[in-house]
């Protein structure tokens, strides 16, 4: 049975470094919609791009859970209408459901972007203080019904992680 590894958080909350060691360690495929727009020299910042190339790589997701391949999708799904929507769609394949949900303050979330865009990180798109703010105010918190929906999930608060099931 595949596994599908999601992630809750903003930009800043640790998703890439975690995507990636998960990725480095074994746990799947990791398709990331920013490495792509990246590497393909795309702007960063056309919203309409990126959303486009997110729903080819989600539809290349699905495709590979359905050839039984686990794979890391690294999204924030910030809204619970969407976090429904890729529930469902990875249960129809018959996938499990580990989620990564991200618990990390405005503060050290604004620290992270800075130190992020100070490195010139390949595939990060920049996030000014303004955006950061914005997405915080679309940003709609897991429930725990939710939580108790997925085969398993770990909630990663700054340093630290810890499974709920």
């Amino acid at each position: 049975m595949a596994v599908l590894n999601l992630f809750c958080g903003p930009p800043g909350s640790g998703k890439t470094t975690l995507a990636r060691r998960l990725e480095a360690d074994g746990h799947g495929l990791r398709i990331s919609t920013d490495d792509w727009q990246d590497d393909l020299g795309l702007d960063m910042a056309d919203a309409a791009v990126h959303e486009r190339l997110q729903q080819r790589l989600y539809r290349h997701a699905l495709a590979l859970l359905e050839h039984d391949v686990d794979v890391i999708l690294e999204d924030g799904l910030w809204m619970q209408e969407e976090r429904t929507m890729v529930f469902a769609d990875a249960r129809a394949r018959g996938a499990r459901i580990h989620w990564h949900v991200f618990e990390v303050p405005e503060p050290e979330l604004w620290r992270r972007l800075e130190q992020r865009s100070a490195r010139g990180e390949q595939g990060a798109a920049s996030v000014s203080r303004r955006d950061l703010a914005r997405i915080l105010t679309l940003f709609e918190p897991p429930t725990a019904e939710e939580r108790a929906s997925v085969d398993e999930c770990t909630v990663h608060q700054a340093d630290t992680a810890h499974v709920v099931e």
